[in-house]
């Protein structure tokens, strides 16, 4: 085998051939690896760019409800009351709308995501939407909000189920919404609590106005009033 102590008796084209051969195998310098603190700190710095243009653009939406949340969201759920069908149970999740960005026209815009129990103890998971009044900077108590909710198949290409589709108009308290839902959910349910099946409308002498107050609360509160309800 040739090695490096002999090259120097091999014909210099040979030896020249084993030489670049020798420098092409030998390895060169480690590369550095960012360390894990390193990755940290670079997330870390930016989940604060993130906060930091939060806080330029939706102020409010860390005082949502008259206090203060570190995370630019408010949640509460409440119980709608039905005079036929009994209790229905909603479940909110309201934050900063990238809308207003997007539109010229002059409103605050809020998004989220709801829930909603119906006492026939079924399930409906439903895309949110809302709007307040243009310019709030910081303080939402007192203000107006408008809150559209739909069920989230209705954008789906296949099995698409629009129902229940209802809104509430509300107004901030502290910790809380309290609004009505101007006959919109007797518009997607039945007075015995069905879901009415697409294609087919609800009657005009079945509307019912119902009040409504979401109050400041999780998921797992709504979760087991639901439960507690149909029990």
């Amino acid at each position: 085998m040739t090695t490096r102590s002999n090259i120097h008796n091999l014909p210099d084209q040979q030896a020249d051939l084993i030489r670049n051969y020798l420098a092409n195998r030998a390895p060169g310098p480690p590369r550095r690896k960012s360390s894990g603190a390193k990755q940290w700190v670079l997330v870390f710095m930016l989940l604060i760019g993130v906060g930091a243009l939060y806080v330029l653009l939706f102020p409010w939406g860390f005082l949502l409800g008259g206090s203060f949340h570190p995370f630019p969201y408010w949640r509460g759920w409440g119980k709608m009351h039905s005079n036929t069908a009994g209790d229905y149970f909603l479940y909110v999740e309201v934050w900063p709308s990238t809308r207003q960005l997007e539109t010229v026209i002059p409103h605050t815009f809020v998004q989220g995501k709801a829930y909603l129990c119906t006492p026939k103890g079924e399930h409906f998971y439903l895309k949110l939407s809302g709007s307040m009044r243009p310019h709030i900077y910081l303080n939402t108590l007192g203000e107006p909000i408008g809150l559209s909710m739909y069920n989230w198949r209705a954008a789906m290409p296949i099995g698409q189920q629009e129902r229940p589709d209802f809104s509430i108009q509300g107004r901030w308290g502290r910790g809380q919404i309290v609004g009505d839902d101007k006959k919109s959910l007797s518009q997607s349910f039945l007075p015995n609590g069905t879901l009415i099946p697409q294609g087919k409308y609800a009657l005009p002498s079945q509307a019912e106005d119902i009040q409504l107050t979401l109050s400041e609360g999780t998921y797992s509160e709504w979760e087991a009033a639901c439960s507690q309800a149909r029990r």
